[in-house]
């Protein structure tokens, strides 16, 4: 199976949904980066944008539960009201860098995600449970916590390996655009380790490897 078959597959039911002009729900599940934080155009507003691009006849339900601040802890917590009670048909899942900045350790963290991940892929308890992508984030513009990060976003990789659901890989495709000459610099919010409207329309054309 090729790369691009392979991301596909993880998107199966998600896509004959949208193909077939059916309403498919999606529920964006993680921190400030899912969230948006101060830009007006987040992820979230490119990536349905293309959908709907490509699937014009689609009724596309798109939910931001993305939270400033929020580690895995914080999204275990609140994972029943923000993701399950939706009864969504896709759910991404982004956490990383706060659990990082707080110190939380990486066996900790796998634990979290795992966690997280079996809650989401069961569903409300009656039928299957959504399709799920993982997602990586952004490079860190500071060098010693840009390399400490990469170990949370191997894990992000890891687990969805191992409980065979989509790995999306947002750094990445980051580098991929400052390996062609793009300054890091030119995506990132100034004086912030947030992405800029330009930064997540990288992210949103990752995940349309997907679809």
């Amino acid at each position: 199976m090729g790369e691009a078959e392979l991301c596909r597959s993880f998107t199966r039911r998600t896509r004959a949904l949208l193909e077939a002009g059916a309403e498919a729900r999606i529920v964006l599940f993680g921190d400030s980066i899912t969230a948006g934080f101060a830009v007006r155009r987040g992820f979230d507003h490119f990536w349905l944008s293309m959908l709907k691009e490509k699937y014009p006849r689609a009724g596309i339900a798109m939910q931001n539960q993305g939270a400033c601040g929020a580690t895995s802890f914080d999204g275990l917590a609140r994972l029943d009201w923000s993701v399950v009670a939706h009864n969504p048909d896709l759910v991404t899942v982004n956490f990383g860098i706060n659990d990082m900045y707080m110190g939380i350790r990486l066996g900790e963290f796998k634990g979290n995600l795992i966690e997280i991940v079996e809650r989401i892929l069961e569903g409300p308890g009656s039928g299957s449970g959504p399709e799920l992508l993982l997602l990586s984030s952004e490079p860190l513009m500071t060098p010693k916590f840009d390399r400490i990060v990469l170990s949370y976003y191997q894990v992000l990789e890891d687990v969805a390996e191992e409980m065979g659901v989509g790995f999306v890989d947002v750094y990445g495709a980051w580098m991929r655009r400052v390996g062609e000459g793009v300054p890091l610099d030119s995506l990132i919010l100034p004086g912030l380790d947030h992405p800029n409207e330009l930064g997540y329309r990288i992210i949103a054309e990752e995940l349309m490897r997907f679809f």
